[in-house]
C-alpha cells in the first residue's frame, strides 16, 4: 500500500501536492475503492522522506474535499471515488497573434464550466519561458505548451509533472513521443495542399517561389515539403528569405509564410499593375478574415485552429494520451 503514495524529490511539484496527486491517481485507477486504508502520516513520511507536517497538509486538502475521512485511533480511509476537482489549466504561447487568439478562445469555450485557464506568453525567449514554467511548477492541473527549438527546454520541462504536459501546434518531430500533442505537420501539410491545387498550378503558373520570413520553428519542416512536391512534379522553383526587394514576374506563384511578405508582394503587383491570381498567383499561411479582402482574396494554406484547441481539451477531460496531427487545408480565393 505504500508504493500507492510517491513523491519524486527531482521534481518541481510542491511536495504536498504530489502526495495529492497519488491518492486521487491511485483512486482513479481503482488501485483504491470507497473504504480501503491509506497509509498512515508516519508511513508516509517514512517511505518518501517528507516532513510529516506536509503529509499533513496534503491530507487536510483531501479531507476538505471529500475524499478522504479520518477516523479516531484508526487512520485515514477513501470517502469517496468522485476526484472530478475543476482544471485549472497553464497555457503556454510563443506569442499572440489573430490565429493564437483563435486556438485560445477554441480552449475555453471547450472546457466551459468545467474549470479555467490562464494564458502566458514568452515570446520564443528561452530565459522568459525557464522562468513562467519555474513559476507554473506545481500550481495547475495540466500544462499546455508550445514549445522553443532550443535544447534547454527539455530540463525546462521536468520541472512539471510529466504526466500534465500537452503539446500543441509546434515541435512534432522533438515532442511527439515524449508528451501527448496535436501539431500541426508542416512538411506533410504543404506537399498535400499543393498537390491538391497542382491542376491549377501547372495550367498558370511556370515557377514556384517559397518566400521564408524571419525564421521560425517549423521553418526547415515548410522547405523540406515545399522541395519535396516540386521535384516529384519537375516544377521550376527557388526559395527565398523575404520579398522587400522582390520583383514578381508573370506566371510566379508565390507561397508566403509571413503576413509581412504577403503586404510587400501585393504593393508590388499592384505597382507593376499585374492582377493577382492571374498574372502571379498567391498562396499565404495562415487564414484570417482579412485576407478574404485583400486583393479580392487572398488564397491560403492554413490549419484548423479551433479543431487544435478542442482536441487539446478533449484529450484532458477525458484523459487520453495521443498524437494528433492537425488537419491543414487550401483555402482557394482570386489570388490562386
Amino acid at each position: 500500500m505504500k508504493s500507492i503514495i510517491t513523491v519524486d524529490h527531482q521534481l518541481g511539484a510542491p511536495k504536498y501536492q504530489q502526495i495529492i496527486q497519488s491518492v486521487i491517481t491511485a483512486i482513479d485507477n481503482k488501485q483504491l475503492k470507497i473504504g480501503d486504508k491509506i497509509p498512515s502520516v508516519n508511513e508516509v513520511s517514512d517511505d518518501t522522506g517528507i516532513a510529516k507536517k506536509t503529509v499533513v497538509q496534503a491530507f487536510e486538502h483531501l479531507k476538505q474535499t471529500g475524499i478522504i475521512m479520518a477516523v479516531k485511533y484508526k487512520g485515514y480511509f477513501v470517502a469517496s471515488a468522485n476526484t472530478q476537482t475543476k482544471h485549472h489549466i497553464f497555457v503556454l504561447f510563443n506569442n499572440l497573434t489573430a490565429y493564437k487568439e483563435e486556438i485560445y478562445e477554441s480552449i475555453k469555450s471547450t472546457l466551459g464550466n468545467k474549470g479555467v485557464v490562464e494564458i502566458f506568453f514568452h515570446h520564443n525567449n528561452m530565459e522568459v519561458f525557464k522562468t513562467l514554467i519555474a513559476q507554473a511548477a506545481g500550481k495547475y492541473t495540466e500544462y499546455i505548451i508550445m514549445p522553443i527549438p532550443d535544447k534547454a527546454i527539455k530540463p525546462a520541462l521536468k520541472k512539471l509533472p510529466q504526466d500534465k504536459i500537452y503539446m500543441l501546434d509546434l515541435g512534432y518531430h522533438e515532442w511527439g513521443n515524449a508528451y501527448p500533442s496535436v501539431c500541426q505537420y508542416f512538411d506533410e501539410d504543404i506537399y498535400l495542399v499543393l498537390k491538391a491545387g497542382l491542376p491549377t498550378i501547372r495550367r498558370k503558373y511556370s515557377k514556384l517561389v517559397l518566400v521564408q520570413g524571419p525564421p521560425f520553428y517549423n521553418q526547415k519542416q515548410i522547405e523540406k515539403g515545399f522541395r519535396q512536391f516540386c521535384r516529384e512534379f519537375e516544377l521550376d522553383f527557388s526559395v527565398i528569405p523575404h520579398a522587400r526587394n522582390k520583383r514578381p514576374a508573370k506566371g510566379e506563384l508565390y507561397v508566403l509564410v509571413h503576413d509581412q511578405d504577403l503586404v510587400h508582394l501585393v504593393k508590388k503587383t499592384n505597382t507593376l499593375s499585374y492582377k493577382l491570381g492571374r498574372d502571379v498567383g498567391v498562396i499565404s499561411y495562415n487564414d484570417i478574415p482579412i485576407k478574404e479582402i485583400v486583393g479580392n482574396g487572398i488564397t491560403t494554406i492554413s490549419t484548423d485552429f479551433t479543431k487544435m484547441g478542442t482536441d487539446v481539451i478533449n484529450m484532458i477531460l477525458r484523459k487520453k494520451k495521443a498524437h494528433l496531427k492537425n488537419p491543414c487545408r487550401l483555402v482557394k480565393r482570386a489570388s490562386f
